[in-house]
């Protein structure tokens, strides 16, 4: 029987290992539910177990809707990785997973994703140091300019704003790089979507858009992510204009060949000329809410990437 988990990071000894879900656990209960559907043995792992070779020890086994601890060291056919770092699995490892560690990697890292995405990101500049970002301003083409930890998360740690108010802000020790942008001036909105500033994901599986959202931040930020008060709304992806979706075209094609068909998301903004830029690429997708017409077509395609897989 085919073998099948998803994987996290939580200690073996906690009861119910997708209590940290919260109100989207129905929708991860469905998701169980139709690889159940499938003849696919089902688990909860933890990269807490992992022995290598594609063997835990141990999982919490789905069965008659519940999850059950089982000792048992179980070889995992593919595992979907929602460990939210790049800790797991190793380079080299055997295990069938998605995504590919290489993806992750790439997706981890603003200054690599730069590199790969320069023809449809802002003009962006890595540095070390404070001291570079005189250097830097002064090659931004824009009156402001946004300041990030290469790889951080959450909204935190950024500087937003004019390029000569950047001086009360400070480097966190613990990022060793930051990436510097040109500020992409969101404020006009999108025709038809939103009318102010935005941030607009667009979730990629199999190669094509399967679902999407709209984000604008809370009054008097710039950041529109949840942690930070951005308010989110599902997307109409029909409602998208043919230059998002050509990007996304572009890039689901190039990631699908090189990295096995990985399952991502894009992050827009459109300037105030109309033309879109990617702020970021996720390699974890934040699942639909349950009321959310694209749950379904979300979800049967997540089915169908692991089938392909396995």
């Amino acid at each position: 029987m085919t073998t099948l988990g998803i994987c996290f990071s939580p200690d073996k000894s906690i009861a119910d290992p997708l209590e940290h879900i919260g109100s989207k656990r129905p929708v991860y209960d469905r998701l169980l539910d139709m690889c159940i559907d499938r003849g696919w043995r089902t688990f909860i792992f933890t990269r807490k177990t992992y022995l290598g070779n594609s063997v835990f020890a141990g999982a919490w086994e789905y069965k008659d809707k519940k999850l059950t601890w089982t000792d048992e060291k179980i070889k995992a056919d593919l595992v979907y990785d929602r460990t939210g770092g790049v800790k797991f699995p190793l380079q080299g490892e055997t295990l069938q997973v998605v995504n590919v560690v290489e993806f992750k990697l790439l997706c981890w890292d603003k200054w690599a994703a730069h590199g790969q995405l320069s023809d449809f990101m802002p003009q962006t500049f890595s540095i070390e140091n404070m001291d570079e970002l005189p250097v830097i301003a002064d090659k931004i083409r824009t009156d402001w300019f946004v300041v990030k930890p290469f790889n951080g998360l959450q909204g935190k740690g950024i500087y937003i704003g004019p390029k000569d108010g950047y001086k009360n802000f400070e480097f966190d020790p613990k990022y060793k790089r930051y990436v510097v942008q040109e500020f992409v001036d969101t404020s006009k909105g999108v025709k038809g979507i939103v009318g102010g500033m935005h941030d607009i994901r667009v979730a990629v599986v199999n190669g094509k858009p399967v679902w999407g959202h709209v984000r604008v931040p809370a009054k008097g930020k710039y950041t529109s992510n949840a942690a930070g008060g951005g308010i989110l709304t599902e997307l109409n992806l029909e409602l998208l204009s043919n230059s998002i979706m050509d990007v996304v075209a572009k890039v689901s094609k190039d990631f699908y060949e090189r990295f096995d068909n990985p399952i991502f998301s894009l992050d827009f903004g459109m300037d105030i000329s109309g033309k879109p830029f990617i702020f970021e690429i996720n390699d974890q997708i934040g699942f639909p809410r349950w009321e959310m017409q694209q749950r379904d077509t979300f979800l049967k395609e997540l089915i169908a990437n692991f089938e392909s897989k396995l």
